[in-house]
């Protein structure tokens, strides 16, 4: 991107303000945890920050902090990017409605991929991501062997009437990897 994601112009506010509003939203008020990466610089935010003990260690030891951060505030956890700048609230209840018992996470599949950014996670799978990462794993998608995961179809995710009235075509799903992405993105407009 050749700048941090977390700190974009998102019509008035950085990504990673704007990510913590939604994700507070989809919540309903409940906690919201961001990790950076140390020395990260962030505007003050009405978050728990949490900073990766590694820098570049990989998705697998934030999403490990994220979930350790909030250990005993919350059971399950919504995980996002700062780089999908057109979720909407409705996407994150969704997946975290899908959640069933049994499921110690649910990620959704759109445009034939899976989103482990934007799933839901059992807080208590610190330990397990602790394992997967004393074997030196280092991406989300080595988070199946581990544990429960079960995917979400795009049919899924629409049969929620909440979310197809707000995003029915998953636009929330649309992330940026480059300065142009995001600028198609931000073209688009608030989600």
């Amino acid at each position: 991107m050749g700048s941090s994601k977390a700190l974009l112009d998102w019509h008035g506010l950085t990504a990673v303000e704007r990510a913590v509003s939604v994700v507070r939203e989809g919540v309903g008020g409940g906690p919201v945890c961001v990790v950076g990466a140390p020395g990260q610089e962030l505007p003050p935010l009405d978050a728990l920050v949490a900073d990766d003990a590694v820098a570049y260690a990989g998705p697998l030891a934030g999403l490990h902090v994220g979930l350790a951060a909030l250990a005993g505030k919350a059971e399950i956890a919504f995980a996002c990017g700062v780089d999908t700048p057109l979720l909407v609230p409705a996407f994150v209840r969704a997946v975290l409605g899908s959640l069933r018992d049994g499921d110690e996470a649910v990620v959704p599949v759109v445009g034939g991929r899976a989103q482990p950014l934007l799933a839901a996670y059992r807080v208590a799978l610190v330990p397990a991501l602790e394992a997967l990462l004393a074997t030196g794993a280092r991406g989300l998608r080595d988070i199946p062997g581990a544990c429960s995961v079960r995917q979400l179809s795009v049919e899924e995710l629409l049969s929620d009437v909440e979310l197809y009235a707000a995003d029915p075509t998953l636009r929330s799903a649309a992330n940026a990897n480059t300065p142009e992405e995001w600028a198609a993105l931000t073209g688009a407009g608030p989600g």
